[in-house]
């Protein structure tokens, strides 16, 4: 049977992975008309020494130039022309740095994100960009990018003389175009921009003395058009010439922006071995040493995120996976249940709290699997309530009650994903499709041309496959499980009284 082919607008997200491209092609409502993954043609360079790893980028580019002509052909019977694709966005990892000369040509392997081979350079970094580093919540350390820019300039002093530096999604970016020339703000938070002025800060070159701003490409907020397609990557991928080029980010915000969270108070958790917490904030948030990142949105809106170690991984280690439906089924009726849990399977916590020494544990004590499994269900919601609390109260958002995006395996249970709604007090959405940073990619390319606004394009292009309300009279019986939950908490000593 065959398809009529769509005159809707379609955007082109392209996301580098750590061993793969992957790229989609997503029209103005959301609808993923194709994809396909190009894994890199040789894995990345062995280790010299432990900590170092590099990569060929030429090899990226190959790729993504793979990838990107078996997508047109495949768009070829899926849109009534090519005047429909109307833009393309990249993103891609923040930690690697590439080393050019003055053509974009690398003059070395890319750094990886997670070299750590700088290990030398971050004290200096630290105590020169000390104030930098409190304005900004952060400590550098040695998998940063301009710490391996720091490297190189006291370890390859004659590659340094002439090198210009990007980033991963850059390089890229500059392909499609034909010149590596622009990075964005979250790209660069690694690399030492200030976030905040929204440039590269003075102390690099005045105080670290590695004369590198005029080397750095230029700062551009994500989603706005930097160039278009050039005729060399028109000839080799097949895209039209003078596509638009829009402006990528990290693969981390592309993956929030896919998720559907758009407004301040909104969070996007994902439900994992861990809990991964993101959300939209007034301001950039600062937290401990570092258990909350910040990146930058536009519209002078912030993204931040953060991990606890609890989560579900709970269910592999104290339970038969297997038996989970089943035992999930009979804790139905055990629900709000006086048995609290603090479901953390793995010693030590992150997130809202910070403890090496932390374990999880069920009070009071019960043998019956069936009022264990009904605890730590509701228990992860109570602990995921608390993380909400605290961001809400760190990010000054004075308790707008945003929704929630789910993702995660877990998200597909119905049951659980109505408990979190009822004891969070908040709307439990689950989108449809496969959100992540490929999607996210093409987002951004839909903002750049298409939409005004991220929360316009979150609007047209996510769609949500159900919503969980809170029970209103289940809001109370939890709430008060809540805080019997916190008192709890407190005994134990892992959060102090308020």
């Amino acid at each position: 049977m065959s398809t009529v082919p769509t005159k809707a607008a379609v955007f082109l997200g392209v996301h580098l992975a750590t061993d793969q491209v992957n790229v989609s092609a997503v029209t103005e409502s959301g609808d993923i008309l194709c994809e396909t993954a190009v894994p890199f043609a040789t894995s990345r360079s062995p280790a010299l020494a432990k900590g170092l790893s590099e990569q060929n980028p030429e090899i990226w580019w190959d790729a993504v130039r793979l990838a990107l002509g078996h997508l047109v052909n495949q768009l070829r019977s899926k849109v009534a022309g090519p005047s429909q694709l109307k833009a393309i966005s990249v993103c891609g990892d923040a930690g690697a740095i590439l080393v050019l000369d003055k053509n974009g040509q690398p003059l070395m392997p890319a750094i990886l994100g997670d070299d750590v081979r700088a290990t030398d350079q971050v004290a200096n970094l630290n105590y020169h960009g000390q104030e930098h580093c409190k304005k900004l919540g952060l400590q550098f350390k040695a998998d940063f990018a301009i710490a391996k820019i720091a490297w190189i300039k006291d370890n390859l002093p004659e590659l340094y003389e002439n090198a210009y530096f990007a980033h991963t999604a850059d390089y890229i970016l500059g392909k499609l175009k034909g010149k590596t020339d622009a990075t964005e703000y979250s790209l660069a938070a690694k690399t030492g921009c200030d976030l905040i002025d929204e440039c590269w800060p003075d102390w690099l070159d005045y105080d670290m003395h590695l004369g590198v701003r005029d080397r750095l490409p230029r700062l551009v907020p994500l989603g706005r058009q930097v160039g278009n397609v050039c005729q060399a990557t028109s000839s080799s991928t097949g895209l039209p010439l003078g596509l638009p080029v829009v402006m990528g980010t990290t693969s981390e915000t592309a993956s929030f922006l896919a998720s559907g969270a758009r407004r301040q108070g909104d969070f996007y958790t994902v439900l994992h071995c861990g809990m991964s917490i993101s959300g939209i904030s007034p301001k950039l948030m600062r937290y401990g040493s570092g258990q909350i990142r910040s990146f930058k949105l536009p519209n002078h809106a912030w993204f931040f995120t953060t991990d606890s170690n609890t989560g579900a991984g709970w269910i592999r280690v104290w339970f038969d996976e297997h038996d989970f439906k089943d035992l999930e089924a009979k804790a139905h009726n055990l629900l709000p249940s006086e048995y609290l849990a603090y479901p953390n399977a793995r010693k030590g916590e992150m997130f809202p709290f910070n403890s090496a020494s932390a374990e999880g544990f069920i009070s009071p004590a019960t043998d019956d699997h069936v009022v264990q499994l009904a605890s730590c269900l509701q228990g992860t919601a109570l602990f995921e309530r608390l993380c909400y609390q605290k961001l809400d109260k760190i990010a000054d958002l004075k308790g707008s009650l945003g929704d929630i995006y789910s993702g995660g395996e877990w998200s597909v249970s119905d049951f659980w994903m109505q408990c979190r709604a009822d004891i969070t007090g908040r709307v439990n959405r689950r989108t449809v499709g496969r959100a992540g940073a490929t999607f996210g990619a093409a987002m951004m390319a839909a903002m750049g041309v298409h939409f005004t606004s991220m929360e316009e394009t979150a609007e047209a292009m996510i769609r949500t496959e159900r919503m969980f309300f809170p029970t209103p009279e289940r809001v109370n019986d939890y709430t008060e499980r809540f805080y019997n939950f916190v008192a709890l908490m407190e005994e134990q000593g892992y959060i102090a009284e308020k």
